[in-house]
C-alpha cells in the first residue's frame, strides 16, 4: 500500500517542479530586458545615422511607429541578438510620399539593419522571407512591453551627421 502513495507523492513533486520551472522560465531574462530597453532608446539615433553611405530611415522625425515588440535570440557561439518587430509609416526617400503602414524588423548592431516590405525603405532586397523568419515564426521569445514610445522619440541633432 505504501508503494502507490509514494508514486503519487513523486508524481506531485515532479508536477510541482515542472510548474515552478515553467513559471520561472516565463519571466523575461533581466539582461535581455535591459538590453532591449537600451537598444530601443538608441533606435532613433541609430536608424537616422549615416552608415556605409546609407541612412536606414531618412526623415526619421516624420516616421510613425506602432506595435513595436522585441524578442531575443540566445546564441552559443556568437553574441545574443535582440530583434525589434513592428509597423512603420514613413516618408519614402525617393517619391516623398507616405509609405502607409508596413511591417519592419530592426536589428541593432554594426551595421544597423532595417528590413521592410517596402522597396526603397531599409533593406527590402532581403525583405519578405527574412522578415518572416525574424518576426513571424511563432517561436519568438517576446519580451514584455511596448517599445513604440522609444521608437517615436526624435533623433538627436548629431545623429544625421555622425559617421
Amino acid at each position: 500500500m505504501i508503494g502507490p502513495v509514494r508514486r503519487v507523492r513523486r508524481a506531485l513533486t515532479v508536477l510541482a517542479a515542472l510548474a515552478a520551472a515553467t513559471s520561472a522560465h516565463a519571466a523575461d531574462p533581466p539582461d535581455m530586458a535591459a538590453a532591449a530597453r537600451t537598444l530601443a532608446n538608441n533606435a532613433p539615433d541609430a536608424l537616422s545615422r549615416r552608415s556605409l553611405a546609407q541612412v536606414q530611415l531618412p526623415d526619421y522625425e516624420l516616421a510613425q511607429f506602432r506595435n513595436v515588440r522585441a524578442h531575443y535570440q540566445r546564441n552559443e557561439l556568437v553574441n545574443d541578438q535582440i530583434v525589434f518587430c513592428g509597423e512603420l509609416d514613413a516618408k519614402h526617400p525617393t517619391t516623398g510620399q507616405r509609405t502607409g503602414w508596413t511591417k519592419f524588423a530592426y536589428l541593432p548592431g554594426d551595421p544597423t539593419t532595417l528590413i521592410t516590405m517596402t522597396p526603397g525603405l531599409g533593406m527590402r532586397e532581403i525583405g519578405p522571407q527574412v522578415l518572416r523568419n525574424l518576426c513571424e515564426t511563432g517561436k519568438e521569445k517576446w519580451l514584455e512591453g511596448d517599445f513604440t514610445p522609444a521608437f517615436q522619440r526624435k533623433p538627436g541633432p548629431s545623429a544625421e551627421t555622425a559617421q
